[in-house]
């Protein structure tokens, strides 16, 4: 099969889905060789990066679910999938339409970048409450300081996401009993 992805604005990192999905291609070729996974090693490897112009996603998770089923067939293991609603993604991703008198798309994907990295380090308590209503107020300000271009991301769709973003990012850490911290 051959592994041929368009190539995106954000999408997975390109040497990171080369690697896997070689690797389980030639798991299935081959699944006696050096260097083979089984389906539950391969489930715990797919976390790809989101970059920019990176390989599309779809056609990247459509790819390896038929590798994967492959796979299963020719290991006759169950493959380990993970439950509805874990992803690879620790973080959702914001597509955006293109639209006239956009937000500058790059300078969107970084800021969404951003966001990400700053609820990454509060959910995985690099951050505390007053780092992450911190960082909120500065993704809000680096928004509205976003360049505008005729071919550009749907400036509604962006403010709602970094919207979102930041009212995670002020709700506060997860407390230990599960919920989240009132931010003050």
């Amino acid at each position: 099969m051959p592994l041929e992805f368009d190539v995106v604005l954000r999408g997975y990192d390109r040497r990171q889905v080369l690697t896997l999905l070689e690797t389980l291609q030639r798991s299935v070729d081959d699944p006696a060789a050096p260097g083979t996974v089984t389906p539950r090693e391969a489930r715990d490897r797919a976390a790809f990066d989101l970059v920019l112009r990176g390989f599309d996603r779809a056609q990247v998770d459509a790819a390896f679910e038929r590798l994967m089923e492959s796979l299963t067939a020719v290991r006759g293991e169950e493959t380990g999938a993970a439950p509805e609603g874990e992803g690879r993604a620790e973080l959702p991703v914001a597509e955006f339409d293109r639209v006239l008198r956009g937000y500058d798309p790059i300078a969107t994907a970084e800021l969404v970048d951003a966001g990400a990295e700053a609820l990454r380090a509060l959910r995985g308590g690099e951050s505390d409450a007053a780092a992450a209503r911190a960082a909120a107020a500065a993704l809000r300000d680096r928004r509205d300081a976003l360049p505008r271009t005729l071919r550009g991301s749907d400036r509604q769709q962006v403010d709602s996401a970094v919207d979102a973003i930041c009212a995670e990012l002020e709700s506060g850490p997860d407390d230990p009993d599960g919920t989240r911290g009132s931010g003050a």
